[in-house]
């Protein structure tokens, strides 16, 4: 009897149990039906589950009981999670996955812009190609120069983009607003920009229709992102040919620091390599950084990063009026950044970006008998919020604070001015669907000091035609102050404004990129000199088309990397003292970059070249009626460089020699004349080549993979 209830109670035991087990099953599918094998299925917080077989079948049961969450996951896709209810009845499911949203399968807003970021696909150049790029010996703005849209080298500091002055171009560091980012100025001779690249994790270089989070920047925008935590502690030791430096950084559990110093000196040089330039006191330079960036919290990072440079330099100059008694510059810069920002993620979906920025630059120039000082102080304060909703779209706004303060003097008189300048901006990324994404844009800015204020509305719209390509249309309003240099004399004027239209074409895939991309920009508003009294005003305007390609291509020969970059401009302005439109004097017609990099893996080297050429640029002859008509000869550079890797008392160095313009081409960027015309000068560069090297080693890294 006793037998028998036992068995009677293991029986209804195993009836409960297979009562209670619950089947579930299904198939797995990408989003166009195509069968996926190898999906991993699971019920949360359980030991239930199965893989998916090769025609994405599966088909599992399980104990669980009443509502539970069902996770399949699949590399490359999105992890897929559906509430099921468990009551004993089998379960059928169709589960369709979502491929993880990258570059290569998810639009992109590209119009206008050249990502160089080490982190993405999308990247064109990285911190290290523009360090082993031919002639840009390391200069970010020299390596730019080997971009659609940009100007070949001239006499003019900065970057000119698409028909753009290059005071049309902004610098930004990790969003904020860099007021004086080149060294000392010069008379017809480009200053090298103040930072290196290897500070920067990445770049984005926009040509035209930037994002609404900056403003002031008619043309172009240039964003730099500085490094996180840096991975180990090391010692940086550079010797070069024109002075040293040396950096120390400290990794800490959640924080590191770096502090440096550098020390130029370019007189030894001069003296072993010729220089057409007439050098009273060759450039020196001392500079010294600290870097501090610290980890808060799960997502939020701290950064500090703060620079004093001081250099002095002086030359001598024919004077065309009078050829017996040349003219004497020197010119003695002070130059402070402090830059600090902050990101965390306030929720799971909310991201906040806060920072203020400090700097200030001061040069002392004496002009033959005259001392002029020129000041600058800049300070900006910014946060914004970043919503993220839906799968991939997001929502940015936040605002600006500046105050620019500058003062003039030339001998005993002095003049001034303060302008507060606040900025409000909001934009988002809408993705209709992974192959299509809208951004738009509105940014409002308001002057105290001109008492105006502008509103700049911006819209993008991509659209992925395929796995590797993709086309983009966009337009957007930009507005500019007039540089400082019209503001303390004028302050009654408006803003400057351009209208960019964009449509861009893009194919990618992970070692090759092409890109087309053609442009229209109308200028008004732009600044106008008038009489020979200081009057100026907003009177100008222009026009700026053309075409831009650009192909990078690592895949085809072997251990090599090149790009060509090709420009087309069509463009006309009247602006300044100009009595009709005519193209500009820093706009050539095309403009055409040719890099080649080539690695030699087996003895840790690589070689590069750079050949660009431009067509020849206009310039004003006083002596020829037909305004602006007159063509310099085109441009030719070909530079080349060689870095090897190696090792000094078993530590990590690169030893690297870098010549431009190796075949001596004798290169004119335009002329000065008399105020008669009876005397005409050509503006060369100060040598006909310029050659570096340097020796850098790490203490504490022993990376043969840097190349």
């Amino acid at each position: 009897m006793k037998t028998l209830s036992t068995l009677t109670f293991l029986f209804s035991l195993i009836a409960f149990g297979t009562l209670a087990q619950n089947k579930v099953s299904g198939v797995i599918k990408n989003q166009k039906g195509q069968v996926l094998a190898g999906a991993a299925i699971s019920i949360k917080d359980s030991y239930d589950g199965a893989t998916s077989d090769k025609d994405g079948k599966f088909s599992f049961t399980t104990d669980e009981k009443e509502s539970k969450e069902l996770i399949v996951n699949l590399t490359g896709y999105e992890i897929n999670i559906q509430p099921i209810v468990l009551n004993g009845s089998p379960i059928e499911l169709t589960v369709v996955l979502e491929e993880v949203a990258t570059e290569l399968n998810t639009v992109v807003v590209t119009a206008g812009t050249m990502e160089a970021n080490d982190r993405s696909k999308m990247a064109q150049l990285k911190s290290l190609d523009i360090a082993t790029t031919a002639g840009a010996e390391a200069d970010i703005i020299s390596a730019l120069q080997t971009l659609p849209g940009t100007q070949a080298p001239s006499g003019e500091q900065g970057l000119m983009v698409r028909g753009g002055a290059a005071s049309e171009t902004k610098m930004y560091f990790d969003g904020m607003l860099i007021k004086n980012p080149y060294l000392n100025d010069l008379p017809d001779i480009a200053s090298r920009g103040r930072f290196s690249p290897f500070m920067f994790k990445g770049m984005s270089f926009s040509a035209g229709g930037y994002s609404a989070q900056y403003g002031q920047a008619l043309s172009s925008a240039l964003v730099l992102e500085s490094k996180d935590l840096e991975p180990k502690t090391t010692t940086g030791v550079s010797i070069m040919s024109v002075g040293g430096g040396l950096l120390q950084t400290n990794k800490f559990k959640r924080s590191s620091l770096q502090i440096g110093g550098q020390y130029i000196n370019l007189q030894p040089y001069y003296e072993l390599v010729k220089q057409d330039a007439h050098w009273n006191y060759a450039p020196r330079s001392y500079s010294a950084s600290a870097n501090y960036k610290l980890k808060t919290g799960k997502t939020g990072l701290f950064k500090f990063y703060s620079e004093f440079s001081s250099g002095e330099l002086g030359l001598s100059y024919d004077n065309l009026e009078d050829l017996s008694k040349p003219n004497s510059y020197n010119n003695s810069n002070h130059n402070f950044l402090l830059n600090s920002t902050y990101q965390s993620f306030l929720t799971e979906k909310v991201k906040l970006d806060a920072g203020v920025t400090y700097s200030t630059d001061r040069d002392s120039l004496k002009l033959n008998y005259d001392n002029i000082g020129d000041y600058d102080r800049f300070t900006e304060g910014r946060a914004m919020l970043t919503v993220f909703f839906g799968r991939l779209s997001s929502l940015r706004f936040g605002g600006e604070y500046y105050n620019s303060y500058k003062d003039q003097r030339f001998n005993d008189q002095t003049r001034n001015f303060t302008d507060n300048q606040t900025a409000a901006f909001a934009e988002t990324d809408y993705y209709f669907t992974r192959s299509l994404v809208a951004r738009f844009g509105l940014r409002l800015e308001n002057s105290s000091l001109m008492q105006q204020a502008n509103l700049a509305p911006r819209l993008s719209l991509s659209y992925k035609l395929n796995k590797n390509s993709q086309t983009s249309l966009a337009y957007g309003r930009f507005y500019q102050s007039p540089e400082d240099n019209v503001l303390i004399v004028d302050r009654h004027l408006d803003f400057q404004s351009a209208d960019h239209y964009i449509l861009n074409y893009q194919y990618m895939t992970d070692k090759r990129t092409f890109r087309a991309e053609a442009f229209y920009k109308n200028y008004d508003g732009l600044i106008k000199h008038t009489g020979e009294a200081e009057n100026y005003t907003n009177t100008g305007n222009g026009y700026a088309r053309g075409i831009d390609i650009f192909w990078r291509d690592r895949k085809t020969i072997p251990t090599a990397d090149y790009w060509i970059s090709y420009s087309f401009l069509d463009t006309k302005r009247n602006f300044k003292d100009y009595p009709v439109a005519a193209r500009p004097d820093f706009a050539a017609k095309h403009t055409l970059s040719l890099v080649y990099k080539h690695y030699l893996t087996s003895i840790h080297s690589q070689v590069g070249f750079t050949y660009t050429y431009a067509s020849g640029r206009p310039y004003y002859n006083p002596n020829n009626v037909d305004f602006m008509s007159d063509r310099t000869k085109d441009y030719h550079n070909l530079s080349m460089n060689i870095s090897y890797l190696t090792r000094v008392m078993r530590q990590f160095t690169v030893v690297y020699l870098s010549i431009n313009n190796v075949p001596g081409f004798n290169n004119i960027y335009g002329y000065n004349y008399s105020k008669d015309g009876s005397v005409r000068q050509p503006i060369e560069p100060p040598a006909k080549r310029t050659v570096f090297l340097g020796m850098f080693i790490t203490i504490g890294s022993s990376d043969f993979n840097a190349l």
